[in-house]
């Protein structure tokens, strides 16, 4: 049956304020204090282990309702990455639309304005949890039973604010050393000091999560993992590097991008545009991962819909899920594909924009190029064609051109329905160490980054040429160098939840009017800097409980499609 999309203004919930995400611990109507639960057999394995577990597949914002944005962490991707240019919430039907078009509903008083903080700061107290838990209060040293489990706490802690910074920050870095961030709610802060709390700014912030990085480095410095799915100390590196790259620290940045590499490689093509593997399974390049279980809520029930994959996997043989079935594709911005030369493998992640104007049987052949056939018949790699194109031209009544392939099913299970989104997401790759160290050593010895910069890009198209992308940008916060950069990250950690932070990172404005554009009527918006809506508003419930609360503007509605820009 057809989802329908649930109206998003309404007023925001009062289920959830920061003052409510610090723990009480007296044992009330029977429920077990922290020292009870810490005690008990496998405690703080269990407590460490929900750290990582919890962020993706549970319904943490409306644990009773099918919102199809609510399953976690791969979410906030794409809530990020639609506020700017590069991927479109297409179709007739899409969750996604209110961070794209209707960005009045970013609001402080509307619903959506809650999911983020429910989301990072529930998870920003199971931290807290684990170092209280785990003898770690206010970076006291644990005892070698705890150290790996409070390394991981102070791992993912750190990436869950320097999240919320990015996000809520009132002004880039660059513009502003002392803007106002967010919240501090660390494991040592009483309910009366959340009562009269300010925001942190941008070098308090960097101060704080250095040392959670700087703690969780000490205590991981000999933890080997057995997968990806938890933080090791190349992760912590990994972090480092994403921090100082914020800060402009040029040389940490890269030194710290170059030590997350190390065990790790680039994804080859045939790795990258695998029709088994694509996107799905943890492979040589993945630094850490996230992933949706066989039993996960957002799995088992609503048919599987309010998950990653119902979002952003076109190929199944079950008629399922929002980008093949319900009408909410996701795709990539025109212009950035037409920037995109031919001889970039990449390119082949998208639906070329050829095939919207050939006739149903010609898309269909050609759709076969893209979809999933491993060891299909011909009749099958028809069947699985005529899906995209039907759910693009149909069900979406968008077309094809920019339709993402880049996501596919688990392998070997593209049939069976829920458990081919049964799939893992990438969090951090070494293709962003690479392309962080690029940056950081060009805005030291430019020579030196662009030689880094093009031995990165030729991995990825041969005959990469330096300076050729400059017709992809449209105004001049950043130097020809840094824009190159941006260039790259653009198109290789599309959908991976980059697209915001370095908006505002690097003072971009977007670019969505413009001859031929496929941005949707009513959302065509070009700005020469940084839009409001990418400064996110704290709900309107933390002002109700914390006194010294500074809430950030409302974003503010665009009257109308802006003049198309004339690249």
């Amino acid at each position: 049956m057809k989802k329908h999309i649930i109206s998003l203004t309404i007023a925001a919930l009062g289920m959830f304020t920061l003052t409510g995400c610090i723990e009480e611990y007296t044992p009330q109507n029977g429920a077990p204090s922290l020292e009870q639960l810490t005690n008990a057999p496998g405690a703080f394995d269990n407590l460490v282990a929900n750290l990582t577990d919890k962020i993706t597949g549970k319904r943490s914002y409306r644990p009773g309702s099918n919102w199809v944005y609510d399953y976690g962490y791969p979410s906030m991707f794409l809530t990020r990455d639609v506020e700017g240019q590069d991927i479109i919430p297409a179709g007739s039907n899409n969750w996604y639309s209110t961070w794209y078009e209707a960005v009045r509903y970013l609001s402080s008083g509307y619903a959506v304005s809650q999911l983020p903080y429910t989301y990072y700061y529930g998870w920003i107290n199971d931290c807290n949890v684990v170092l209280k838990s785990g003898g770690a209060i206010n970076y006291a040293e644990p005892d070698a039973t705890h150290k790996h489990g409070v390394g991981i706490a102070y791992a993912m802690r750190a990436m869950f604010y320097l999240d919320l910074c990015r996000m809520y920050a009132a002004k880039p870095y660059s513009e502003d050393h002392n803007a106002l961030t967010t919240i501090k709610a660390d494991e040592v802060r009483t309910v009366e000091g959340a009562s009269d709390q300010q925001r942190m700014t941008w070098e308090e912030a960097f101060a704080f999560i250095l040392q959670d990085l700087d703690a969780a480095e000490k205590c991981l410095s000999d933890y080997h993992r057995s997968d990806k799915y938890t933080p090791d100390v190349s992760v912590v590196y990994g972090l480092k590097a994403r921090l100082y790259l914020e800060k402009q620290d040029w040389a940490n940045a890269e030194k710290y991008a170059k030590l997350a590499q190390e065990g790790y490689r680039v994804m080859t093509q045939e790795e990258f545009l695998s029709h088994r593997d694509g996107f799905n399974t943890p492979n040589s390049s993945w630094m850490f991962a996230t992933r949706f279980k066989d039993t996960d809520p957002n799995i088992v029930s609503n048919d599987g819909d309010d998950s990653w994959g119902s979002v952003m996997i076109m190929e199944n043989g079950f008629g399922g899920g929002y980008a093949q079935n319900y009408g909410g594709v996701n795709v990539i911005d025109k212009h950035l594909y037409t920037t995109i030369p031919v001889t970039d493998f990449r390119k082949k992640c998208w639906v070329d924009f050829k095939l919207d104007g050939e006739s149903k049987g010609q898309a269909i052949k050609d759709l076969m190029e893209y979809a999933y056939i491993p060891t299909a018949t011909h009749a099958d790699s028809v069947e699985r064609a005529t899906r995209i194109y039907e759910g693009g031209v149909l069900n979406a009544s968008y077309g094809l051109g920019g339709l993402c392939l880049k996501f596919r099913n688990l392998a070997g299970k593209t049939e069976t329905k829920y458990e081919a989104w049964c799939v893992s997401v990438p969090l951090m790759r070494v293709e962003e160490m690479k392309l962080i160290e690029a940056e950081a050593a060009g805005m030291q010895d430019l020579a030196r980054g662009t030689a880094l910069l093009t031995a990165f890009a030729k991995t990825r198209d041969p005959q990469f040429v330096y300076g050729q992308h400059q017709d992809a940008y449209y105004n001049t916060s950043t130097s020809e160098f840094q824009n190159e950069v941006w260039w790259q990250r653009r198109v290789e950690l599309w959908g991976e939840g980059f697209a915001t932070y370095d908006i505002k990172r690097l003072n971009k404005g977007i670019i969505r009017s413009y001859p031929g554009t496929n941005h949707l009527e009513n959302a065509r918006w070009n700005t020469d800097k940084l839009p409001s809506w990418m400064v996110w508003t704290f709900p309107a419930t933390e002002t109700n409980n914390n006194g010294g609360m500074t809430l950030n503007p409302d974003p503010q509605q665009p009257a109308g499609d802006s003049p198309e820009f004339i690249w």
